[in-house]
């Protein structure tokens, strides 16, 4: 496809334009997932600017099917809430959010399609209703979830301008310097990984992270809490392996081999996920506007992971 007239100048717009069988949303998703090339270059942002004569190509097989939603009653996870509108869930590590690549059932959709039946927003995509947000499948904590389209609509728009407020618990390597502050950068796709993001110093999206160190153990590692003011993809264990303290346990985005006191050291470098966990999360409920708070423990291993970085901090 060749542009003779940028008119719609961003790649998604102009996409949804040119492909009516396609609705733009589902177009971004495409776009995210690396289906779209411009000058033979893949670009996975949808507000890309594209420019006079700019040759862009979808991926042939970017109509294929994806199966059927299916309910699923053996997908574990806790309920902290639910009315009418809503469901605030406590996901357990392990649980994938949606369906996608590789992951078509036993997803925290398929469960929730199981206790709320057709009960749910419809969404962006059939595979993710009532998804409203997302965590990494081996991140721990609270999500809320739709089950009408005007909740749905209504939180996502308290997601848009960042009045939901989120905060996480972390162990990371190292110490943060300074020990409390504000992590602001760029990021994009990884260039050589598509798998990672990566903080970007040529475009992106902005992403704004505010940290606060909450116990040291000696100087090889840390609790931190964080909290978020955007929420893109991996952000805060690509902020806190940019500020050179990797999440315990994050494989992907470790930066480098950090020192651990060697009698714990097996422990620490096997814990199997990223410590990470998310503990706490407010909004206005859609409807009546009241401020809905909710925290959640953290769970036993990562209570487990602080009792050992203890011992090694003597």
């Amino acid at each position: 496809m060749v542009i003779v007239d940028v008119k719609k100048n961003r790649l998604d717009k102009f996409l949804a334009s040119e492909i009516d069988k396609l609705s733009r949303s589902r177009i971004q998703t495409l776009i995210s997932s690396g289906c779209v090339r411009v000058n033979s270059v893949v670009v996975t942002d949808a507000g890309h600017n594209l420019k006079y004569n700019d040759k862009i190509l979808m991926d042939d097989d970017f109509e294929v099917k994806k199966p059927d939603l299916t309910a699923d009653d053996g997908v574990e996870f806790s309920i902290l809430y639910e009315d009418e509108d809503l469901l605030v869930i406590d996901k357990p590590s392990g649980v994938v959010v949606h369906p996608g690549a590789g992951n078509f059932s036993h997803t925290l959709v398929n469960g929730l399609a199981h206790h709320c039946g057709e009960f749910l927003s419809s969404g962006s995509d059939r595979c993710r209703p009532g998804i409203v947000h997302r965590i990494d499948k081996n991140t721990s904590g609270i999500l809320v979830a739709a089950k009408n389209d005007f909740s749905h609509g209504e939180l996502a728009k308290q997601f848009a301008i960042h009045s939901i407020r989120r905060k996480y618990v972390c162990f990371c390597y190292s110490n943060l310097f300074p020990p409390h502050g504000k992590i602001e950068t760029f990021m994009a796709r990884d260039k050589n990984n598509r798998l990672k993001m990566a903080v970007s110093s040529h475009g992106g999206r902005n992403a704004i992270t505010f940290y606060r160190t909450l116990k040291i153990f000696s100087k090889f590692a840390s609790k931190v809490e964080c909290e978020l003011l955007t929420g893109r993809t991996h952000q805060i264990r690509v902020h806190m392996s940019h500020k050179g303290c990797s999440l315990v346990g994050d494989s992907l985005y470790r930066a480098k081999n950090y020192f651990i006191p060697e009698e714990i050291a097996d422990f620490v470098r096997g814990f199997s996920r990223q410590a990470l966990h998310a503990y706490f999360l407010e909004f206005i409920h859609p409807r009546s506007r009241k401020t809905m708070h909710f925290e959640s423990d953290m769970p036993s291993d990562m209570n487990a992971l602080e009792k050992v970085l203890s011992a090694g901090a003597g």
